[in-house]
């Protein structure tokens, strides 16, 4: 044996004996394929129907086109036949027939240059043997006729497939009779724009579509295929499109199933056309909340927008599982102050003091990094430092970002707590820092910085601190409480029953004292686990100490 001095692609043989394991074999990808070999034919209308013939149901296409002119064509794997135009504008691979592979199937079609009709059957076994199959003459005067038998998951499949394959169909098709619906693939769209041989439609959606959701048309086929889109920040508006292909010569579906776009160059200078569609379209709208990178990306393909609107959310401090039932405020038009993100405990706790008046002289509103780069937002003073100083008969502690102090604090009443606030003026590319000192009344310390173990927690309070113990209590829940995901750990809901108890317990010692907590507490286990069993209209009186527990009624005469 000696090497060969050249090789040259081919078609194994092997491959038509596997013939019917190329396509799916389901009614919808049988009507899909029929319909696009009728597309191409030139007709103007196509008829499905069902007939029944010697017991047996059978599905039937009917197209008014030009018709098959060469039998042989309709059973050459990889031959189509088509014209060079459509060759060029639709990539037609001569398989769309072998999608019955399988099946028993009648053609009856027109020869045009021949002027005369033909037929001929292909039974189930012929697709894979090579069979030679006879052509016999018939009396069709014009296109296409294909009868397929119908096993039964096509006959309960077929009204919903013949209703889908015709939705974005170009042509009208007839099932049983009846028109069936079409619609423009682009319907709903904000903007269309053509791009060789395409229609490119631009959505305005309140949310990213689901990658389910087909983005191509490809002559009432429809494709999944990932497609750029734009979603602007802080506000319920995602950009996205979807595209109708018309006639183009460089995008190809995957063969032989057809279910997805062939990744080559053309289809990312799609991408690009479609992104700059996007763009285009925000250009024309009132205004935008796009992030300074989508904005410098806009510019990049040649779309100038303007600066995002110049407002930002009210700030709110963030408890422990983040910001929970929260509908943000939208402020403009007055001085704002940026709040970078801290711990949980230090937002809660300053925002007791912060949320009175205007201390800074300015509206505190939540820093979107999103926005950084744009003139108006870079010009916003912002809070540059935060931390609480606190006086006590042992000397000053600080508290800054969640990080407590490791030791000489203990829960209780302080002798005073301030607020020390650095907020950062921007001016000339030179910052510039004003300082605020603000009396505090509340502190809370988590150990690590954020903890939901309350046995670590340190709170202070100053003796002018006129704090409610519930207030208090859900101050702690913001500032500290975030539930264990892990499996061994109790619901959502049982965690948080504990963690309020517990804290209302915290916090009823701290300012009622040990006695008032303790009757607060069984008052509350009472009332949740006990009263219910009560009958309706009774009273019962608990004596209860160490070991024994003694119940009674409380006698009508009494009440």
């Amino acid at each position: 044996m000696s090497l060969p001095s050249t090789i040259h692609a081919s078609v194994g043989q092997s491959l038509i004996g596997k013939v019917s394991r190329l396509f799916n074999n389901g009614v919808a990808d049988v009507l899909a394929e029929l319909l696009q070999n009728a597309l191409r034919a030139g007709a103007h209308e196509i008829d499905i129907d069902v007939i029944e013939a010697e017991g047996a149901k059978f599905l039937v296409l009917r197209d008014d086109g030009s018709g098959i002119d060469d039998p042989a064509k309709i059973l050459t794997l990889g031959d189509s036949g088509w014209s060079g135009d459509i060759a060029r504008s639709e990539d037609p691979a001569g398989m769309g027939v072998f999608s019955l592979a399988g099946r028993y199937v009648e053609i009856r079609s027109y020869s045009p240059t021949l002027g005369t009709g033909w037929c001929v059957v292909i039974p189930p076994e012929a697709w894979e043997s090579g069979a030679p199959l006879s052509i016999e003459p018939c009396d069709i005067g014009s296109g296409t006729e294909i009868r397929i038998d119908m096993p039964e998951a096509w006959q309960r499949d077929l009204p919903s497939a013949a209703s889908n394959a015709a939705r974005h169909y170009p042509l009208p098709v007839r099932y049983r009779g009846d028109k069936l619906d079409r619609e423009d693939f682009l319907a709903g769209a904000c903007r269309i724009e053509e791009w060789q041989g395409c229609r490119i439609g631009v959505y305005r959606d309140r949310g990213s579509w689901p990658t389910s959701y087909p983005r191509f048309n490809f002559h009432g086929l429809t494709v999944l295929c990932p497609m750029p889109s734009v979603t602007e920040v802080g506000v319920d508006r995602c950009w996205q499109v979807r595209v109708d292909i018309l006639e183009s010569a460089v995008l190809h579906l995957v063969l032989p199933a057809r279910r997805e776009m062939i990744q080559n160059a053309a289809l990312e200078n799609l991408r690009e056309a479609a992104e700059r569609a996007i763009y285009r379209t925000i250009a024309e709208s009132s205004g935008h909340r796009l992030a300074h990178a989508q904005w410098l990306r806009a510019r990049e393909l040649g779309v100038d927008l303007g600066e995002a609107e110049p407002w930002l959310p009210a700030w709110f401090p963030h408890t422990a599982e983040g910001i929970r039932n929260h509908e943000f405020e939208c402020v403009r038009d007055v001085p704002m102050i940026l709040f970078p993100e801290r711990g949980p405990a230090v937002e809660q706790c300053a925002a007791r003091v912060l949320e009175r008046g205007d201390p800074l002289g300015g509206t505190l509103v939540c820093e979107v990094t999103a926005f950084t780069g744009y003139r108006w937002h870079d010009r916003l003073p912002r809070i540059a430092n935060l931390s609480f100083a606190i006086s006590t008969e042992a000397g000053m502690f600080r508290f800054e970002d969640d990080q407590a102090p490791s030791t000489g604090l203990e829960s209780g009443r302080v002798t005073s707590i301030r607020l020390d606030v650095a907020v950062r003026l921007p001016n000339h590319g030179e910052d510039k820092a004003s300082s605020h000192v603000i009396p505090a009344d509340v502190l809370i310390l988590p150990d690590d910085g954020w903890s939901s173990d309350l046995d670590t927690v340190v709170v202070l309070l100053t003796q002018s601190c006129t704090i409610d113990p519930e207030d208090l209590a859900i101050l702690l829940e913001d500032a500290c409480f975030c539930a264990g995901d892990d499996a061994d750990n109790d619901s959502w809901e049982t965690q948080w029953r504990e963690f309020r108890m517990r804290a209302r317990q915290g916090a009823n010692t701290l300012l009622l004292g040990e006695d008032a907590a303790i009757l607060e507490r069984i008052r509350d286990i009472v009332s949740e686990d006990i009263a219910w069993l009560i009958p309706a209209g009774r009273k019962v009186t608990i004596l209860t100490g160490e070991a024994s527990v003694e119940l009674s009624f409380v006698d009508d005469a009494r009440m």
